[in-house]
């Protein structure tokens, strides 16, 4: 039989029974639309957080020491040596933290002053939207030059683009007018509500503005060579650290790369956990499908005789029952994907389904309804059409 026969054929068979093909085409769509909609919060959920890990921009080793005690200080010039000794590291660049208010005209924003240098670009996988970072001069000179998030900007001058414009810091009581040299996208958001409504901003200045190199520094961002064992250069600073610098102190050292590696594998098994219960959701539905299927073999089997008495082959038995199931999938399928996006556009979601994300899914529904009129398309197949015709 011609394919177009067959699918006539299909057609005819789900509109005599209009009911039992409504419900298991809405059971379909039901299935298929939270699949979708449980995929889209699970990769949702992925971007943001993949979203906030690029955002916080730190990668490598961070070093900082958890106890004080008597000892040479954990200093800028220390952390230079380290740098030059210890052949895996890159770059090693000292931290010193304070808090402060920077303002511009009578705009006024709290903010956390981090003390760094013409290293910054290299530690950290910041997004520069304006402008540059800091430069060698400027961080070894103490230029009155400073780099800022995007948020602060808009806070200040009411738009992002502010390179040139001077801001007032006013840090350990003295105020201080500074030049933006660069803009890059805010990270205080990433680190979570309780330490943006501490310190709502980070502003990158010159690490000589705040502290010496003979004083303390907070901690250190270390970038290690790319096929470099980020635990064996661990160890290493940890000696170098304690036994030849006898510094005062506990070192601590944390793998922000293994940290990142982790959340993401578990970020990974989430979306892999969100479409395992989506599926489960569809599995369900394509039961109901497969009873419907099986029933209309029951109810067909005369019809089925007939056709092939007349000269139709099991092959042609097969097919329509395969095509019917498909069919009906197919349609369901696409139901439920067109009520969950108009839900999802009426709401304002923050996600909306790609079209590939839809193609794959309507692809599946056709599979999973081929699947499921498999054993009844083969039960009609094999029925013996004078037996079939006198039943």
């Amino acid at each position: 039989m011609r394919f177009v026969d067959l699918f006539r054929l299909a057609l005819s068979n789900l509109k005599e029974n209009p009911l039992r093909t409504a419900l298991c085409a809405l059971s379909v769509a039901v299935g298929a639309g939270a699949l979708l909609l449980i995929a889209m919060v699970g990769l949702f959920g992925k971007a943001q957080v993949d979203t906030t890990l690029q955002t916080l921009g730190v990668s490598g080793l961070t070093v900082y020491l958890d106890t004080q005690s008597t000892g040479n200080p954990f200093s800028a010039d220390l952390i230079n040596q380290m740098e030059k000794k210890i052949t895996n590291i890159r770059y090693a660049m000292p931290i010193k933290a304070k808090p402060g208010t920077v303002r511009a005209g009578h705009a006024i924003q709290n903010a956390v002053f981090l003390g760094v240098d013409e290293r910054l670009g290299a530690v950290m996988q910041l997004n520069v939207l304006y402008g540059n970072l800091l430069t060698k001069s400027q961080a070894h000179l103490g230029k009155p030059v400073a780099v800022i998030g995007d948020d602060l900007a808009r806070a200040l001058y009411g738009r992002t683009n502010i390179i040139g414009r001077s801001i007032r810091i006013r840090v350990d009581g003295r105020d201080s007018t500074f030049t933006v040299c660069g803009v890059v996208k805010s990270q205080t958001g990433a680190l979570g509500s309780v330490v943006s409504a501490i310190a709502p901003h980070l502003v990158y200045i010159p690490y000589t503005f705040l502290a010496s190199q003979q004083e303390d520094a907070d901690q250190v961002f270390v970038q290690c060579a790319a096929d470099a064992n980020l635990s064996a250069v661990s160890r290493q600073i940890s000696n170098f650290l304690t036994d030849r610098a006898q510094i005062g102190g506990t070192v601590q050292i944390q793998n922000m790369s293994g940290m990142i590696d982790t959340v993401t594998d578990l970020t990974n098994t989430g979306v892999f956990l969100f479409f395992a219960v989506g599926g489960i959701t569809l599995c369900v539905a394509l039961i109901g499908v497969l009873c419907s299927m099986l029933a209309a073999t029951y109810e067909k089997t005369e019809e089925i005789g007939i056709l092939l008495a007349l000269g139709a082959q099991p092959r042609d038995i097969r097919r329509l029952f395969l095509l019917q199931s498909s069919v009906l999938c197919a349609f369901g399928g696409f139901c439920g994907v067109c009520i969950v996006v108009c839900l999802l556009l009426c709401g304002s979601a923050p996600f909306i389904p790609d079209w590939k994300l839809i193609a794959a899914l309507l692809g599946i529904s056709i599979i999973c309804g081929a699947a499921a009129g498999l054993m009844p398309a083969m039960r009609a197949a094999r029925l013996d059409p004078i037996h079939a015709i006198h039943k």
